[in-house]
Parts: structure tokens; C-alpha cells; sequence
């Protein structure tokens, strides 16, 4: 499987997770991240370290959830704190690069900013937030490909080929 193919592969399952799991964009990052290149988290860790950035934290519109998820996954694969990881600078420098990339594709960092556009559009916010979570995956997965190419051989492709439908998302919801 290619860089770009895998990529492209992060992207729609974030999107997937965040449509029809009903997660929010930084558990939907966190949980595509740590399964699609095996971070060693279980499912429900993946989501309960995500629950507290859905919505720019806790629905402050602060720092997007989106954002807050990839740098937790950058953390979880390459953090400084793991054996074989990167040192403090460069992955800082890395956090630094995704908040730029971020920032450069959406113009802000703020939940509130993003998604003022949508204030009586629930819909249309949702639809955004989702391909937005999807391109924040994307900007992801591309940087931890470039920073450690070597991941391509943890990547879970059969994990992220998985597309879910809205119902079997609800069932696993309620198992």
C-alpha cells in the first residue's frame, strides 16, 4: 500500500467514524490513529481520552477537537515519552508543523471560529466537522509517514478499509 493510499484510507475512515459511530472529531481521530497503526489502546481508552476535546473541549469552541485528536495520536506514535520515538524538539516541532498545517487549510484553530458559519445549520455543521475531521486525519497520517516512513508497516489496513453504516454504528454502540 502506498503513502497515498493509506492517507486517503485515514481520511474516509475518520470521516466514517465520526458519521456513523455519532463520535466526535477528536475521538473519531484518536480511534482511526491508534487502530490504523496499532498505538496499543484499546477501543474505549482511544475514546475516553478523546471525550474531553469534542466540541473545541468540553464545548468551549476553544482549539478544535480535530486538532486536539491528531496531536494526541502524534503523541501516542512518536511522542517523546516511548522507546524508538522522537526526541522533545523535533516532535514539538512536529505538533507545531500539524497545528500550522491545520491552521493553513482552515484559516483558525477555534472550534468557534469553524463552525460560526453553521450556528443555525446543524446539518451543514455536521457534514463540515466530518470532512473536517477526515482532513485532519489526512494532514496526520501524512506527517507521521514522513517523520517515521517505517509506520507503514503497522498500518491496519483491513482496520481502515472498514466502512461502517449508521446502524451497525448504533448497534456497536449499544453492545
Amino acid at each position: 500500500m502506498t503513502h497515498h493510499e493509506i492517507i486517503e484510507l485515514v481520511r474516509q475512515r475518520a470521516e466514517n467514524l465520526y458519521e456513523n459511530h455519532k463520535l466526535c472529531c477528536s475521538e473519531s481521530l484518536l480511534l482511526v490513529l491508534n487502530h490504523g497503526f496499532k498505538g496499543g489502546l484499546s477501543s474505549e481508552q482511544a475514546k475516553q481520552l478523546g471525550a474531553g476535546f469534542c466540541g473545541g473541549m468540553g464545548e468551549a469552541g476553544c482549539t478544535c477537537g480535530a486538532l486536539s485528536g491528531a496531536i494526541m495520536g502524534l503523541g501516542l506514535l512518536l511522542g517523546p515519552h516511548a522507546k524508538g520515538c522522537m526526541g522533545k524538539k523535533p516532535f514539538r516541532q512536529l505538533a507545531r508543523t500539524m497545528h500550522d498545517r491545520f491552521h493553513e487549510k482552515f484559516g483558525s484553530t477555534c472550534c468557534r471560529v469553524l463552525i460560526e458559519p453553521f450556528d443555525k445549520d446543524k446539518k451543514g455543521r455536521s457534514k463540515f466537522c466530518g470532512n473536517l475531521t477526515g482532513t485532519a486525519a489526512a494532514i496526520t497520517a501524512k506527517l507521521l509517514l514522513e517523520a517515521k516512513p517505517e509506520l507503514v508497516k503497522r498500518v491496519q489496513g483491513d482496520y481502515l478499509a472498514r466502512r461502517d453504516s449508521k446502524i451497525s454504528g448504533l448497534i456497536k454502540k449499544l453492545v
